[in-house]
């Protein structure tokens, strides 16, 4: 039982670290996001890599049809004793070691599966933001969640509850969906996401960003239908749908899937002109004026693909239909214009062991167009990927995703080049290129905005618990500048310079170093002075006992502005990461305790704050802090049965 426990919180603290230094790329903002759900599922629930299926395989994020495909075929040429031993065969990269160790196990290694498993969170405020004490707050500033998930045979139930800070209702967000295999078909009940072709019009609600994943999104092609299990409240689907496949010959198959939704929105409507005049996307019903929009608009929707899967080749036909009670007149790219519309699109994916080439091209509902291809080859040492995009300036995909500036794919054209390459032994090399433009509207004219982003990233192992990381960032885009009449654009120049270090001692404790500094210099404006921020932190991560772990990290920062902020990646609890822009003058910092109570009970508490010198109050809108302080708890209990 002893040692059990021990891998238990060994898990847990490779968990937390993992979570913060490598899935960044796939976290948004303050929400657990599908893939980082996913992560956790099937780390309750790992799949059998002796036994596993393509399909399988290519449900995990990070890996991709190719890499699924090497995986299978060196599981099929030689016994593999550790998911290390095989990501070493294969040539995986961090992140996907990562998602391997973590949701994967071999016949040899012991079932660490749980049926059921239920978490709850509670954020509580130390120092309360305004609007708890002005009476704006029509419910309580503490943050409640609550998931509940069980397996049973080929029968999966999720559930999820979601109370923010001010709410009146414990359960102002709640979601339930009901997964089942009935044969080879597959049938979701509840809630659900539906990801197709290169996700020009279904996608998760949250895709991939440039980031150190460099090679992937280049190539990615969707899953199909999953339950939906954040708490983001909307980009999903509410009501059935189903997978069915149909064999056609020998490695030859057709996938059909469909789907209707009744989702209920929160938005604004203009009574006396019968229009939706915006629908909401922050999931905030805290305030009077926020309650008064809430499941105001029902958005019904009508989904199906269809898939031809051979070896080596996929092709699919895409199909959403939206529908909602009143016209849509906002210009919002997070929502189509009009209250109707049909979205489609065709698209083809080539995989082999080396290369892969995906391309999509759709139509919304008022037939404006776009497109998108990428391109991936992978050498000995080294993996290359291409990628370009057209979205037609008035392009709409409400349920959309693009890899690129923008997140939704719309009213951008760009070229994607990325590279990961082993240099020599304990040396690897990240960099992308990424040259882009849109079109924007400035003083009632239209004016091209450009931009070009260069990333490259060294990762040195110093030793075999030691590792660096050196990143160059430069963007140079247009921006905006404010002006007495209006805004003005200038092209700006950002720089960021990060160096951090990592060590792990044999013991499991775990130390991070992290130094950054931001430079936004413009380069043809004589009215605006350059910009610098500069943070630096340390980390510590230490296993005290077979059950009990602490931690902590202490930020220091200081920038010119806003527009230098330096951004900043934390977990609030297991599951929960957030990316915080640090600007002024000031410190963040926090410290965690995870504590393995009992075998399958482990306790999360973490204490942090923020500091800014020199301001009379911290943030903005209702949960704005009075003082130069922001402190915050969380605590977490996971319960696995």
């Amino acid at each position: 039982m002893v040692k059990r426990s021990a891998q238990l919180v060994l898990l847990f603290a490779t968990i937390a670290h993992a979570q913060d230094a490598v899935l960044e790329q796939i976290a948004g903002e303050t929400l657990p996001t599908p893939d980082l759900d996913r992560i956790e599922y099937y780390r309750d629930n790992p799949i059998l890599l002796d036994s596993a299926q393509f399909d399988q395989l290519i449900e995990l994020p990070y890996i991709s049809r190719s890499t699924a495909r090497r995986i299978l075929r060196a599981l099929g040429t030689r016994r593999f004793s550790t998911i290390t031993e095989l990501c070493r065969a294969i040539g995986c990269t961090e992140e996907q070691r990562y998602v391997l160790e973590q949701c994967t196990r071999l016949a040899n290694e012991p079932l660490a599966g749980f049926p059921i498993n239920v978490r709850t969170r509670a954020m509580l405020w130390a120092t309360p933001p305004v609007a708890s004490t002005d009476g704006r707050f029509r419910g309580t500033a503490d943050e409640l969640y609550l998931r509940a998930t069980a397996t049973v045979g080929s029968t999966a139930v999720s559930a999820v509850t979601n109370k923010d800070a001010g709410e009146p209702l414990l359960a102002d967000f709640a979601s339930l969906s009901v997964q089942t295999q009935l044969g080879t078909s597959r049938i979701i009940i509840g809630d659900y996401y539906v990801e197709a072709g290169m996700g020009l019009v279904l996608w998760r609600p949250i895709g991939a960003r440039k980031g150190t994943d460099v090679i992937t999104p280049c190539t990615e092609i969707g899953r199909g239908i999953a339950p939906y299990r954040s708490a983001l409240e909307y980009r999903f689907f509410r009501g059935v749908a189903v997978e069915l496949p149909w064999m056609i010959g020998d490695s030859t198959r057709v996938r059909l899937r469909c789907g209707l939704s009744a989702l209920p929105r929160s938005g604004s409507v203009d009574t006396a002109t019968g229009v939706i005049t915006s629908l909401a996307t922050d999931g905030y019903h805290r305030t009077a004026s926020e309650i008064a929009r809430r499941h105001q608009i029902t958005e019904s929707a009508a989904i199906a693909t269809i898939e031809l899967q051979t070896p080596h080749w996929n092709a699919g036909i895409v199909l959403l239909g939206l529908a909602y009670p009143y016209s849509i007149v906002s210009t919002s790219s997070l929502v189509m214009q009009g209250q109707r519309g049909i979205f489609g699109s065709v698209y083809a994916a080539y995989t082999r062991d080396r290369l892969s080439w995906t391309i999509e091209s759709a139509l919304d509902g008022a037939s404006n167009f776009a497109t998108r291809t990428g391109v991936e080859y992978r050498f000995d040492g080294a993996t290359l990927a291409a990628g370009v995009r057209w979205y037609a300036p008035t392009f709409r995909a409400p349920f959309g995703y693009n890899f690129g500036e923008s997140s939704q794919p719309s009213n951008e054209q760009g070229i994607y080049w990325g590279i990961r390459a082993v240099l020599a032994k304990g040396l690897q090399y990240l960099g992308y290129a990424d040259i882009y433009q849109h079109t924007t509207t400035l003083s009632t004219l239209p004016r091209l905005r450009r931009g070009v982003d260069l990333f490259n990233e060294l990762r040195v192992q110093l030793s075999k618990n030691t590792l660096l990381f050196i990143r160059l960032r430069q963007e140079h885009r247009t921006d905006d500048r404010p002006t007495d009449e209006s805004t003005a654009a200038e092209e700006i120049l950002r720089t960021t310079v990060r160096c951090e270090l990592q060590h792990t001692t044999p013991s499991g404790l775990t130390a991070r170093f992290r130094l950054e500094h931001l430079w936004r210099v413009p380069t043809e404006s004589a009215g605006s002075s350059a910009e610098r921020g500069i943070a630096a932190f340390a980390e510590l991560s230490i296993p005290l006992t077979d059950r009990i772990a602490i931690g902590g990290r202490c930020t220091m920062y200081r920038t010119t502005s806003f527009n230098a902020a330096v951004y900043t990646f934390e977990q609030l609890a297991p599951g929960l990461l957030v990316s915080v822009p640090l600007y002024g003058s000031g410190s963040r910092w926090f410290v965690y305790l995870r504590w393995q109570l009992v075998d399958r009970i482990a306790l999360w508490l973490r204490y942090g704050s923020t500091e800014r010198l020199d301001v009379g109050s911290l943030g903005s809108g209702p949960t704005e802090v009075v003082g130069t302080n922001d402190a915050r708890a969380y605590i977490q209990l996971d319960i696995r049965l």
